[in-house]
């Protein structure tokens, strides 16, 4: 080869070098942007009688800077980094809803309970009463409000979920049209570096979004799989993903994979990315307050209700339902064939913030999953229908037959518990302040007491309302007898109401002695003191209630009584573990969060380091290239002044 030919070559080299380098210099801001470097290599050597002469250079091709498993590092973090993100961000506001003083429901609670000790402290006060209302809306509108806000909440997510899932769709959509792209170019030679990198940045934003695993295939299209190994996008083949109802209700929605053989489910197989965090916010997190606010509104409700109806009002009327609550909600599959299944409370002590999935197996068998700690629970009807079971968790079944094997029924005990519950009575006078019954030492008809003992008898306390009011027999007289009929030795004959004898020594008793009449309400009183034969008690209805707080007593007491979690917690321990429970996932996911996006700083920083500009390194390469390209210049200039002074040589 000639010397010209090796200066063209030089020539040719370091200008496109000098093309790469300005090209790596333009793109020094370019997010997603590998460097890019000339492979050079000399041509083959020609053979002289001396030796081996040189001829010159080629340009083998134009490599880009990359570390495959930096760029999977960096995809990795930025799905965790997504995902918790995603996570943290609802949590914290969930945090703050239930935490503040002013928006939570430990405010409201101790409002109502120092509102019914205020109405027992006083029990005719007017305004007492009112003030007890007032308090009474005021607290069943914080359920009412946090209930509406977690259901905002939940909206939220899945707008943002199906925002994801639109965003995803179309990167695969450019995906494909990208591997079609790069399959063409790399049938032409060489490495489509730019494309290369477009790729490497849709797959990234995917990885924002969910977490995806990347195989490559030898005609140079990569295969992009999300989740457990749902195929999202294969050469130029594309699935499409849809967010669809759950197949139980509206709220909660799924993630559905669409190719070329149907839908299915995906959403359990998904983790990662923004996705992945949105969903396990709404699965750990935001169920689980919802029905843990659930459990604390519905136990509310029934002890206060219970309670309240053992009371007298200032009509003269059994305390009235208190609170309306709504119970376990059932919702059948939309693809069930058949059947009726209905769920009630049987005890709120007992409820978990659990869900259940009833399924029907065939025959007389169904099986109830719970959901969150997986365990089973065997149900045969026997061929009853309706056929209802024994308590579980706090609720009973009652199953209609008509289900075809493989129809599902998701029970949810509490999740409606706050935004259903709502306040009943509607006028100060209805509070049940007063206990149902009264006693009293026997008078006469100018109401003198004719008792001339020492005895004495309390106020009874009732459990039920079983036999009240006391009705035809009327009231009860405890008339005390040293031998009293019945029982041989001394004790109260009863008349009236209720018949029999009761005994009672007054020389080994007189501390006092408590009672149970389980015939009228399990009505529960003490005798004390030394009463001699014919001393009479009276027990009465309690027919006008006035200036008696018994039952108010107990209604304020119902704060501290461990009632829910299994008689472990109060309405307020029950609140304040909701609380804590949300508040430690919060911050561990913000610790999380910050110790992951150090790692992805880091592993940015590593793969800026292999493919990222370096203007000093490019501005340094500029000059090495022009003054090459200035000295294959001068070869080609040399090469024509020989030619040059040979040709002057002939003209001679």
């Amino acid at each position: 080869m000639s010397l010209l030919s090796t200066g063209v070559s030089g020539l040719l080299a370091f200008q496109r070098s000098l093309a790469v380098t300005g090209n790596n210099i333009a793109n020094v801001n370019t997010d997603g942007y590998s460097r890019q470097r000339v492979e050079l290599s000399s041509r083959q050597p020609q053979f002289t009688g001396a030796g081996y002469v040189g001829s010159g250079v080629d340009v083998t091709g134009i490599e880009r800077i990359y570390d495959q498993f930096l760029g999977n590092q960096v995809r990795s973090s930025t799905s965790a980094v997504a995902s918790l993100d995603s996570y943290y961000r609802f949590a914290a506001q969930l945090d703050s809803m239930l935490a503040d003083p002013n928006v939570g429901l430990n405010p409201a609670l101790s409002s109502f309970f120092d509102a019914t000790q205020v109405v027992a402290n006083d029990p005719d006060s007017v305004p007492a009463r009112q003030v007890m209302l007032t308090e009474s809306e005021i607290l069943v509108s914080t359920f009412n409000e946090l209930g509406r806000s977690i259901n905002d909440m939940r909206d939220r997510v899945n707008s943002e979920l199906r925002a994801a899932v639109g965003e995803i769709n179309g990167l695969a959509q450019s995906l494909a049209t990208l591997n079609q792209n790069i399959v063409v170019a790399s049938g032409l030679g060489a490495a489509p570096n730019d494309l290369l990198d477009q790729r490497d940045a849709l797959i990234g934003r995917i990885a924002d979004l969910v977490d995806v695993t990347v195989i490559d295939q030898d005609d140079g299209a990569q295969n992009v799989f999300i989740g457990s190994g749902q195929a999202l996008v294969v050469g130029s083949t594309v699935s499409t993903l849809s967010v669809q109802n759950g197949g139980y209700e509206a709220t909660t929605v799924g993630l559905h994979m669409t190719t070329g053989t149907g839908s299915v489910d995906i959403t359990s197989s998904l983790a990662g990315g923004q996705i992945g965090g949105l969903l396990e916010f709404r699965d750990e997190v935001l169920n689980k307050a919802q029905n843990s606010l659930g459990r604390i509104s519905l136990g509310l409700a029934a002890d206060v209700n219970a309670q309240h109806a053992l009371g007298v009002d200032q009509n003269g009327q059994y305390g009235a339902t208190y609170f309306l609550s709504g119970g376990p909600a059932v919702l059948p599959h939309t693809n069930n064939l058949g059947g009726v299944v209905t769920a009630s409370l049987v005890d709120t002590d007992n409820l978990t913030t659990d869900d259940y999935l009833l399924s029907f197996d065939g025959g007389n068998a169904y099986t109830l999953l719970n959901l969150t700690t997986k365990t089973a629970t065997a149900i045969n009807t026997g061929g009853v229908s309706p056929f209802t079971t024994a308590e579980i968790d706090g609720f009973s079944i009652e199953i209609t037959a008509g289900a075809a094997a493989g129809d599902t029924f998701l029970i949810q005990p509490t999740r409606s518990g706050a935004s259903d519950i709502a306040f009943a009575l509607t006028s100060p006078d209805q509070f049940a302040a007063a206990a149902p019954l009264k006693s009293a030492e026997a008078t006469n008809a100018n109401g003198v007491p004719l008792n001339t003992g020492t005895g004495a008898i309390t106020l009874p306390q009732v459990s039920s309302t079983t036999g009240l009011p006391l009705g035809v027999g009327g009231d009860i007289t405890l008339t005390f007898n040293a031998n009293a009929v019945g029982i041989g030795r001394p004790g109260f004959v009863l008349s009236g109401g209720l018949g029999g004898s009761i005994p009672y020594d007054p020389a080994t008793e007189s501390a006092g002695k408590t009672f149970t009449l389980a015939g009228i309400g399990g009505a529960t009183f003490s005798i004390s003191g030394v009463p001699v034969v014919g001393d009479a008690f009276v027990i009465t209805d309690n027919l006008d209630g006035l200036g008696d707080n018994r039952n108010m007593l107990d209604m304020a007491a119902l704060q501290t009584v461990t009632n829910l979690l299994g008689g472990t917690a109060s309405y307020q321990d029950a609140y304040g573990s909701t609380v804590s429970d949300v508040g430690t996932r919060t911050s561990r996911a913000s610790l999380n969060l910050q110790s992951q996006q150090a790692l992805l700083n880091q592993a940015l920083q590593e793969r800026e380091s292999v493919s990222g500009v370096n203007l000093d390194e490019e501005a340094a390469n500029l000059l090495i290239f022009q003054t090459a390209y200035q000295a294959a210049a001068q070869v080609i200039a040399t090469s024509n002044t020989l030619f040059q002074t040979l040709l002057n040589s002939f003209q001679r």
